[in-house]
């Protein structure tokens, strides 16, 4: 919904801090009620508002423009500088300010002009100031302010600002005991003729005739034409009139524009449409457009005019309508011009920062992503939706974090950032008697619009702004009929009964809406609410009964009731706001009878049955007229003992006094077992303010009556700790009338309760409210219950959907929407929780955290390794939470590590895991990389602070032997006991490890069959009754993270998972570095966790155990992981110990990184200019890694399957490396080239794979890179067409000069991150034999460089541009015909560069993959390391010129084989001849004239080509 536009407004708008103080006050409180506050203005005022008139130009009006006379009642002249004139509506908010300038002479008037009407013909005025506020003709305040700062929309009277302010008619901010009189168009308010001022705006102001005063009157409303505005000279753009600001820059003046109208209002209220500048929209890029193309064209006079898709100009005046940028255009003002180019509509996600989508502003979108919608309570009165971008609807604040929090403002904020409104394009109240015979838009039975449902766009829309929210504009107003047609699809999220919960009893909460069996209708004084036939439906006020009005109104309420509690199929269900028959003088619990037995006929038998009233209840007269009830089924639970009540805290003083009364029965079910006390509860609610101290609203969100609600918690605790005796089990449910994390909730938090939505990982609210979901509906569990529940769901079925599906507003609308279904049987959603019969086994519980293929990643990344500080923090969390932790490892803590644990040998790795908390772990195959001895003699050592034995945990295998042995040479397995519990973990390693590493540091053992090792342990273990829980420590893995694909998988590992015994109860894996948490089956029929958790310290696996503590029986086991960053932001707090020995670490790689490992014989750079800056270029740097890869995967003491191409991603290339004085290259240098400490993988593929590889080189739309260049080893190469379709661009592949066919095979060397489908080359997860080869590609680089030195950097032009046109450069012929043929062009810029300073020189023209040498002369500096021609033919590379370096004309030669020489001048100067200083040339000349020069220099090519004999 959107009020109708005015034809003026507000000179700014400031909109972000108002839009941002809005949301946050609905997010924080809900709705925020006017309420009147007096100014208090001082009588000794230097200058008084002296009259106020808005009618100007209305209908009936004296005036055609609203103005406001001002008065100086002193003897001296009154300064107005930075002064203004300030004017909000009757409602207090929005105040709007025109600037004051000049001064106002003692006893003198000055007369501020401010918004013309539409018609204009009537009499003017002559203004001293002119503003464009459009003022109301009724209600509204002025002030009077001694700034230009806008007021705030509360606490006016405190404004130091306000030097006089005055309301009138239904104004909520005036100054005295009251406001001024209402005015008409015809009429003003305005002093009487001494000017009297008393500060009383109803003693001093009366209604009479307007009688403008100003600066030049002569006599009181002396007539004077009408003002007209100075047209500009030219046509002014629409982005111009918006500008890059809140406000327009153009505000006030008239300008003319042409535009396309893309929205178009002739009906519904908002008389407009929007123009949108022809051509724009489409693909635009937010970051560089800063300027809306689009603008609101306020005119009722012209809008039947025009048609959508029309060219129209337009001349109007612009203004600001409370946010929004708009043009009021009079009659005759637009003109239909011949058609322009369209407009396209902007295809984007729902920015979130306001300059953004100020930047958009009334342009048309096709709006993307996931849009939840969030609000329909809105939808039945106004016909609007209020709609969360993300999967999530809008939340409360105070459901997710404590009142008054940091994270309690991020959700405000988040709340912000996310919300926006789809409007229906009109300002229609659907509500009204003048509306009742209209349909609300977006609301149907057909096409259910519901929170939690999701809105897709099938037109575009504009982007609007109105009553301080973004909304989405349709381009027509929406005229529907319940059919769900009106160009939005929402999904339905409906479900035709709750989530199964499980277990053997159930029980629920369930507010019944105020269901009274007393009607309205019977009881003298009830007044009705009426349908739009003038019937009552429910009652409104005038007496105690609430609910329905009549019979026919009950019988649609209980139809829709009884729907839902039988659906909701509970065994014992807790009622609110249900009739106190007893409070009537009617028989007790008569309502609650009536619906049992409608419950009854429903279901065809009596499986409902009622808990009687208590007798503990207070006198009926100390009751409410609403009670809580509890309604149960017999067959599945009895009653135990006399209903209960906290009868005895009802009166005023007490902690009852404004709530309903705490009732409770004890159950138990009845095929037996342990019984509960089910106890139903309903407080205070937020809107009024109770009587105690801090029930005023805090504005901390929580609303009216907190402390009443904190009173009824304490006393309720208090009351049902004495009153469930000997039962053990206890439940409270019902309206708490307290979001999740306010201070009642923490009250029984305290007491030992847990909130079943969060303990039980309910995802969904119970409420919403102003379009913010929460719950106010709980159910609250003590230990004993919460032990006994077996899931819960929150059925949503009632809070979001829309209340024009209520009983209550049965025929309200054109379209009848009532159906007998459960669907808004009531405004608040139901509970359930199911619950074992017997009590909970008293257990143990235990947490096992699992780490693996650490891989010495000591510190964090901005990739989402967390680093070793906090998975230690990780580790205190879960301890703090859970003193029964573990942390273990499933191998490859150190090995393929990053340069910083890798240049010290791991030992400060192993030193920060044992830190951080780690108990034991499995060896993996890099734990064997520097060889057994290391393993045994340094790593073990290590980990058991110098003690072998000690440290004999962490190296855990069973199926490593003795070569030639069935001997253990590791440790099989390690029990831990906890807290009573014994754990043994069995450690195994993949039998791969044989290839993975250097034979000779492997030499006297061996690896055997997983399987047969875990089950042997196992069996051991168990045969001997040494442990309660047995956990199976693997390195390997599977290839994907699909638990599916794991059971089916042929490979080691997936026999080991299956055929694992029965006695292993959990098995953590590592190795693959995937990411997975299956349930599978076990040998004998049961399941069990099987997991891994990603890689690298990126997260933790977790294994929740639960042992029986007397019997050590286990109850259950659940794995999962736990994420330790969201992308670069770490979860867990660094834990300072392992932070410091992290840092002593990094310390001693700074100095170890300086040692010298080779060295080259030039620079070897990345892709682009400068180097790195292009990653969809070949590179030296690509290709010489390649090299590597290949030779590490094929030397003579590789002992797997050799590699036949080496092949690398730009992205796994971070650094150059440079020849400096000497071409030295140490180990900091190779590290910084390759950081990420990849391993190097083996993967088999066939010739049509390797050419899909090659494709994915050109990514997918929306990457962040249009290309990405492989570099490739020698021997390999392709041809390619740069410009053919996606898919075919690779011409041919040759391998060691023989052509690669689709069906002949290849083995790819590459890294880890690429084997796995990285950088969207996911063919290659589809190859054959991926093979880790255990080689880390630091390490790798450090061998191929010590074998190699010095390394030449690897040539361009394994990968060949295929042109056939173009034949490749070759000597000329000998007759010297094409002698003047053309071969580069240069740009070198003015051609003028200072001594220590550089120059860039740009090559074009150039043959793909060409290469160029260049030398400056006189004193001879040959340039090193230009790249060859990229696929454009173009070259650029950067000459640096010696401080001292001689001074005049010098010479550039360019060479290319086959080619004459270039020669281009170049002019060196002294340093510091071209600094700019105050005596230059402006700025902005010198860049043109630096442009010109360019020009020249382009121009002044040489095109000499060599002769030849």
């Amino acid at each position: 919904m959107t009020e109708p536009t005015p034809p003026t407004s507000s000179a700014s708008r400031a909109r972000s801090a108002a839009a941002a103080l809005t949301v946050a006050a609905l997010a924080a409180t809900g709705i925020a009620f006017p309420v009147a506050a007096t100014a208090a203005v001082s009588t000794d005022a230097p200058v008084v508002i002296n009259e106020v008139y808005g009618g100007g130009g209305n209908s009936g009006a004296a005036f055609n423009r609203d103005f406001v006379e001002l008065y100086n009642p002193g003897s001296a002249t009154v300064d107005l500088a930075g002064w203004s004139v300030q004017y909000a509506p009757s409602s207090g908010s929005g105040w709007q300010a025109t600037p004051l300038s000049g001064s106002i002479a003692a006893g003198g008037s000055l007369l501020v002009g401010q918004a013309f009407g539409t018609n204009t013909s009537l009499p003017g005025y002559t203004a001293d100031i002119d503003g464009s506020i459009a003022m109301s003709g009724s209600n509204g305040t002025v002030a009077l302010v001694d700034s230009a700062t806008l007021l705030p929309t509360a606490d006016v009277a405190s404004q130091d600002s306000v030097v006089d302010l005055v309301g009138y008619g239904s104004a909520s901010i005036f100054a005295g005991a009251g406001a001024a009189p209402g005015t008409t168009n015809a009429t003003s308010v305005s002093r009487d003729a001494d000017h009297t001022h008393t500060a009383d705006n109803a003693a001093d102001f009366t209604a009479g005739a307007p009688t403008p005063v100003g600066s030049t009157s002569d006599e009181p409303g002396d007539p004077s034409p009408t003002p007209t505005p100075t047209l500009p000279a030219d046509p002014v753009a629409i982005s111009e009139i918006q500008g890059t600001a809140d406000a327009s820059p153009l505000v006030g003046q008239t300008v003319t524009t042409t535009g396309i109208v893309t929205a178009h209002y002739p009906s519904g209220g908002l008389n407009g449409y929007v123009l949108q500048t022809p051509g724009t929209g489409g693909d635009i890029d937010l970051a560089t457009h800063d300027a809306s193309d689009a603008i609101f064209v306020y005119s009722s006079a012209t809008v039947g005019d025009v048609a959508l898709g029309e060219t129209v100009e337009v001349t109007g005046q612009v203004s600001e309508y409370y946010g929004l940028t708009q043009l009021s255009v009079p009659a005759g003002g637009a003109t239909i011009v011949a058609d322009a180019e369209p407009v396209a509509p902007v295809e984007l996600q729902w920015p979130a920062g306001d300059a953004e989508r100020e930047s958009l502003e009334s342009m048309l979108l096709a709006p993307q992503g996931t849009y939840t919608v969030s609000n329909t309570y809105g939808t039945n009165q106004y016909g609007e939706v209020g709609l969360a971008f993300g999967d999530e609807p809008l939340r409360q604040p105070t459901d997710v974090a404590a009142p008054g929090s940091t994270e309690a403002a991020a959700v405000v904020a988040d709340n912000a950032a996310r919300g926006v409104v789809l409007d229906d394009g009109a300002s229609t109240n659907f509500t009204s008697s003048a509306n009742s015979s209209l349909t609300p838009p977006y609301v149907s039975l057909t096409e259910p619009v519901v929170v939690g449902g999701t809105a897709t766009f099938d037109e575009p829309v504009v982007l609007s702004f109105g009553f301080d929210l973004w909304r989405f504009m349709p381009t027509a107003p929406v005229a529907d009929d319940g059919t769900g047609e009106d160009g939005v699809t929402f999904s339905n999220p409906r479900t035709s009964a709750p989530e199964a919960v499980g277990g053997d009893v159930s029980v629920a909460s369930f507010n019944v809406l105020n269901y009274f069996t007393t009607l309205g209708e019977d009881i003298a004084g009830c007044e009705a609410y009426e349908d739009r036939d003038g019937d009552g439906n429910n009652v409104r006020t005038g007496c105690d009964v609430r609910g329905a009005w009549d019979a026919a109104d009950l019988e649609r309420q209980q139809d829709k009731i009884v729907a839902a509690i039988n659906a909701l199929d509970a065994s014992v269900v807790g009622l609110m706001e249900i009739e106190n028959s007893a409070r009537l003088g009617e028989t007790a619990d008569e309502a609650t009878a009536t619906l049992v037995d409608a419950l009854n006929d429903a279901a065809g038998s009596d499986i409902w049955a009622y808990v009687p009233s208590s007798d503990d209840l207070p006198e009926a007269s100390e009751q409410d007229v609403i009670t809580n009830a509890i309604i149960y089924r017999p067959a599945e639970v009895v009653t135990e003992g006399a209903s209960l009540a906290l009868g005895d805290q009802s009166v005023s003083d007490q902690a009852f006094g404004n709530a309903r009364e705490p009732i409770g029965q004890v159950f138990a079910p009845t095929d037996g077992g342990e019984e509960f006390l089910f106890v139903v509860n309903h407080f205070k609610s937020k809107g009024s303010a109770g009587p105690w101290p801090g029930d005023a609203d805090a504005g901390d969100g929580q609303g009216s009556s907190n402390e009443s609600r904190v009173r009824q918690a304490t006393a309720l605790a208090e009351w049902v700790e004495e009153a469930r005796g000997d039962t053990e089990s206890v439940i409270l449910a019902g309206d708490f009338n307290s979001y999740g994390q306010e201070d009642p909730m923490q009250v029984l938090y305290g007491a030992g309760y847990v909130d079943a939505e969060t303990a039980l990982d309910i995802d969904t609210s119970s409420y919403s409210f102003s379009g913010l979901s929460g719950s106010l509906d709980h159910i609250l569990m003590n230990e004993h219950a919460l032990a006994r529940a077996t899931g819960g769901d929150i059925w949503n079925i009632n809070s979001g959907e829309s209340v024009a599906l209520e009983y209550s507003r049965y025929n309200n609308h054109g379209t009848l929407f009532y159906a007998d279904d459960v669907y808004r049987s009531s405004d608040h959603d139901p509970v359930l929780v199911g619950l074992t019969a017997e009590a909970a086994t008293d257990v143990t519980e235990v947490d096992v955290l699992t780490i693996n293929d650490f891989h010495g990643r000591l510190e964090g990344d901005s990739y989402g390794v967390a680093g070793a500080a906090v998975i230690a923090g990780a580790v205190d969390a879960f301890e703090a939470e859970n003193p029964n932790t573990l942390l273990v490892s499933a191998g490859d803590n150190i090995g393929a590590s990053t340069f910083t644990s890798f240049i010290q040998d791991d030992l400060p790795s192993i030193d920060a895991l044992v830190a951080a908390g780690l108990d034991l772990g499995a060896v993996g195959n890099h734990e064997f990389d520097k060889g057994f001895e290391f393993l045994t003699d340094v790593a073990t050592p290590r980990y058991g602070a110098g003690d072998a034995a000690e440290g004999a945990r962490y190296s855990l295998g069973a199926n490593v032997y003795a070569r030639g042995t069935e001997d253990p040479v590791l440790e099989e397995y390690d029990i831990e006991d906890i807290d009573g519990v014994r754990i043994a973990f069995i450690g195994t390693v993949t039998p791969d490890t044989a290839v993975m590493v250097s034979p000779d540091g492997i030499a006297d053992i061996e690896f055997g069959d997983q399987l047969e090792a875990a089950n042997r342990v196992a069996a051991e273990i168990t045969a001997g009754d040494l442990a309660d829980v047995i956990v199976l420590l693997t390195h390997d893995g599977a290839a994907t993270d699909s638990c599916e694909a794991l059971t089916s998988e042929d490979t080691d590992y997936a026999e080991l998972v299956a055929g694992a015994s029965d006695d292993i109860d959990a098995i953590a894996s590592g190795h693959t570095h995937q990411e997975y948490a299956c349930m599978l089956p076990t040998p004998g029929g049961g399941e069990r966790p099987v997991i891994q958790a990603l890689e690298y310290g990126k997260a933790l696996g977790l294994l929740e155990i639960s042992v029986d503590t007397e019997t050590k029986e286990l109850v259950s086991i659940d794995g999962s992981v736990v994420p330790l960053t969201d992308g670069e932001t770490p979860l867990y707090p660094a834990d300072p110990e392992v932070a410091e020995i992290v840092a002593d670490a990094v310390e001693v790689a700074e100095v170890e990184g300086s040692v010298e490992v080779g060295s080259i014989t030039g620079d070897i750079l990345r892709g682009g200019t400068p180097p790195g800056d292009d990653r969809g270029v070949e590179s030296a740097m690509g290709n010489t890694l390649a090299d590597m890869y290949l030779w590490a995967t094929s030397n003579e003491d590789y002992t797997g399957t050799s590699a036949d191409i080496g092949m690398i991603n730009p992205g796994g290339l971070r650094a150059d490396l440079l020849y400096g004085e000497d071409g030295t290259v140490t180990y900091r240098d190779i590290a910084n080239v390759q950081p990420f400490a990849n391993t190097i993988v083996t993967v088999e593929v066939t010739g049509a794979q390797l050419e899909q590889i090659l494709e994915e080189q050109w990514q997918p739309e929306g990457a962040s890179r249009p290309k990405l260049h492989m570099g490739i080893s020698e021997g390999f190469s392709y041809e390619y067409d740069p410009d053919a379709a996606p898919g075919s661009h690779i011409v041919s592949m040759t391998l060691a000069g023989a052509p690669v066919g689709e069906d002949d095979t290849v083995v790819i060397a590459t890294n880890s991150f690429l084997a796995a489908g990285g950088d969207n080359f996911t063919t290659f997860t589809e190859g054959a034999d991926i093979t880790d080869t255990g080689q880390v590609d630091l390490a790798a680089s450090v061998a191929y460089f010590a074998t190699f030195t010095p390394v030449d950097p690897a040539p361009l032009g394994r990968a060949v541009v295929a042109d056939e046109t173009t034949p490749t450069p070759s000597p000329s012929p000998s007759d010297g015909s094409d002698a003047d043929e053309e071969w580069v062009e240069w740009n070198i810029g003015s051609g003028t560069v200072e001594q220590g300073g550089t120059l860039t020189v740009e090559l074009s023209g150039l043959t793909p993959g060409q290469t160029v040498s260049a030398t400056l002369y006189s004193d001879p500096i040959v340039v090193d390391a230009i790249p060859a021609a990229n696929a454009q033919g173009e070259i650029t590379f950067i000459v640096g010129i010696p401080a001292d370096f001689d001074t005049g004309a010098h010479t550039l030669v360019l060479e290319s084989e086959g080619y004459e020489s270039v020669e281009i001048p170049v002019t060196v100067v002294a340093a510091g001849s071209l600094a700019a200083t105050g005596a230059e040339v402006p700025w902005g000349l010198a860049l043109i004239a630096a442009f010109l020069v360019v020009i020249g220099g382009t121009i002044a090519v040489t095109r000499r080509r060599t002769t030849t004999a």
